[in-house]
């Protein structure tokens, strides 16, 4: 006898395609979470080749480190600004470079299309701070505009989605603590109490474990407005964290790690609450500060 194939019927078909659905259902969140994880670690590793460009380039120069940039006065308007971007890139600590900002070995792969070269500053959007700035560029006023200066050897405009824990006073005579943070734009001055910034030296980290010099972010410095939701905070908070947003940071010893959006420090002022930012700062937290208790008067 001949056996007749038996078909499926409508039902077993809807339950196939529903079993379908619902492994897709569960499998694209875990997908989804895959790729995100995978694009933190890869942020990770460009952070790292950072930190230890920094390092290199502090081993090279007597434990002098990089300057955030260059600069004369204390405005700098018309001023072309090399960046710590392209000061590393010139002078071999990272390689990669191209003519193509898109593809600066200086981007993490979550950074979005928010070019926050107007001003420097990133308002009240939330996701200006995960954008980009280009180095190098030109200072008119307190805007910015990029541009090469092939005298000095900066012949390639780099993209940036990195922030630099830098004192960068631009626009006033304030007084001036040399070494304060991780590094400063060198040349800025003379302030109030005659002082221009000078090359930051790593003698002056207390603990280079816990003090941050990168993070994911714009430009660099204004480390008093570090939190989310905060006007013109620079830090963006792209990567998944414990307990919600984080940012991957490079320490001044070249290691990377992930900071949590609560972990993250701030600095003094903006009616900052100082017993706040000590706690934030000190205890093995990481730190904006070379030297934590004496910045903070403990």
């Amino acid at each position: 006898m001949r056996h007749r194939r038996r078909a499926f019927t409508l039902i077993e078909l809807l339950v196939v395609i529903a079993i379908i659905a619902l492994l897709i259902g569960i499998l694209l969140p875990a997908l989804g979470a895959a790729r995100r994880s995978g694009r933190t670690t890869a942020c990770a590793a460009t952070q790292r080749g950072i930190g230890q460009a920094l390092v290199l380039y502090a081993n090279d120069y007597r434990e002098l480190v990089v300057p955030s940039f260059t600069m004369t006065g204390t405005i700098g308007a018309g001023l072309p600004l090399e960046g710590w971007v392209s000061i590393l890139n010139r002078d071999g600590y990272m390689s990669g470079a191209t003519r193509d900002s898109r593809k600066s070995p200086f981007t993490c792969p979550d950074t979005i299309e928010i070019n926050s070269h107007a001003t420097g500053q990133t308002g009240t959007d939330l996701n200006a701070s995960k954008g980009y700035f280009d180095w190098p560029t030109l200072r008119t006023g307190f805007s910015y505009e990029p541009q090469t200066i092939p005298d000095r050897g900066f012949d390639v405009i780099l993209r940036s989605s990195y922030w630099l824990n830098a004192f960068n006073p631009i626009g006033g005579t304030e007084f001036l603590e040399p070494d304060l943070h991780y590094t400063a734009s060198v040349g800025y001055g003379p302030s109030t109490n005659g002082l221009t910034i000078k090359h930051t030296s790593m003698a002056a980290y207390v603990r280079p474990d816990t003090l941050i010099a990168t993070a994911d972010g714009v430009f660099a410095g204004r480390q008093r407005s570090n939190k989310i939701g905060t006007t013109n905070s620079r830090i963006g908070y792209r990567h998944a964290g414990s307990g919600g947003r984080a940012v991957n940071a490079a320490f001044a010893d070249g290691h990377v790690r992930l900071v949590s959006a609560d972990d993250f420090p701030r600095g003094l002022g903006a009616g900052n609450d100082p017993a706040v930012v000590r706690a934030e700062n000190t205890g093995g937290r990481p730190t904006v500060y070379a030297n934590p208790e004496k910045a903070l008067g403990i």
